[in-house]
């Protein structure tokens, strides 16, 4: 009889890879709605003059890391990472339209124009891994079976904070081109 070594548990099973396609359309959806929110002139400009405030004046790998990597993490949140992610993702839709409106594009048109970067992938694929094992924490908690998923958590930090670093460092390269 030959010895076999026990299977080991896929960390991205089928379903969860089935729920992070859907997690990551929807999660595009609300950043292309939040894209086409009507807005004037002055509210687009008060909108970027705000983000102004908040992004550093010369941006570098690791404060475009840091600032998608907290939004990550919230987003990883048990219960209520589904609910920031949609408030994150409609906000950077609609700084997407306001730079729309202050340069006269069409903000989805902007945003789709964007998604032709690498960056744009890496953020939002992050953002959807993010947000599927939120959804897997809370399923883990609601059934008593939040070991595996903690387990699991692990994983999924460790890769959101990989493709992260990748895009800040392409975004980065990006910007110096511009």
């Amino acid at each position: 009889m030959e010895y076999q070594t026990p299977e080991k548990p896929k960390v991205f099973t089928r379903s969860w890879l089935k729920v992070f396609v859907i997690v990551l359309v929807s999660l595009l959806g609300v950043a292309f709605i939040g894209s086409a929110t009507p807005m004037d002139k002055s509210q687009a400009e008060q909108m970027l003059g705000e983000v102004k405030k908040v992004l550093p004046q010369k941006p570098s790998t690791d404060a475009i890391f840091l600032n998608n990597f907290r939004a990550s993490l919230l987003m990883t949140i048990p219960g209520i990472g589904i609910v920031l992610a949609g408030i994150i993702l409609y906000n950077t839709g609609a700084v997407f339209g306001a730079t729309g409106v202050t340069i006269n594009i069409y903000g989805p048109l902007l945003m789709l124009v964007v998604a032709i970067t690498p960056f744009f992938w890496f953020e939002f694929l992050a953002y959807a891994a993010g947000v599927t094992q939120s959804l897997y924490l809370t399923q883990g908690i609601l059934k008593k079976n939040i070991k595996r998923e903690i387990k699991r958590t692990v994983f999924v930090i460790a890769l959101i904070a990989l493709l992260l670093l990748l895009g800040a460092a392409v975004e980065v390269l990006f910007i110096q081109q511009a």
